[in-house]
């Protein structure tokens, strides 16, 4: 795979920690591998949280049947990504949820999101 980038790992993942955009990385079953700082400071996302699963984060019933549509869509292919708008704490949040593959090969999800 090509780089495309000059800033080498570490720069980068200094990056992903300062853009204004929120960003949760799961594994295919949906456990938290990674979320940035504006996560954080956006939607529920703490250190403890890393490793478990990402549903544990939504505390609607209708939220959780939505993420297990939108992974199973995303898993099968059926989809390439998508793109939603949720309300939390009276903020509107655009949501994306996009395959994360390596080689082509599925690994897990990235959910990103800002403010509108």
């Amino acid at each position: 795979m090509k780089s495309n980038t000059l800033l080498g790992i570490e720069k980068l993942a200094m990056a992903l920690e300062k853009i204004p955009v929120g960003i949760t990385i799961t594994d295919l079953d949906g456990h938290i591998l990674y979320y940035n700082e504006y996560c954080s400071q956006t939607v529920d996302r703490k250190s403890e949280y890393l490793g478990k699963n990402i549903r544990f984060c939504h505390q609607k019933k209708e939220s959780i049947i939505k993420l297990d549509k939108i992974f199973d869509q995303l898993t099968k292919g059926e989809i390439q990504e998508y793109n939603y708008q949720s309300n939390r704490n009276g903020k509107k949040l655009n949501v994306r949820v996009s395959p994360f593959e390596i080689d082509g090969k599925l690994i897990g999800f990235i959910q990103s999101f800002f403010i509108l």
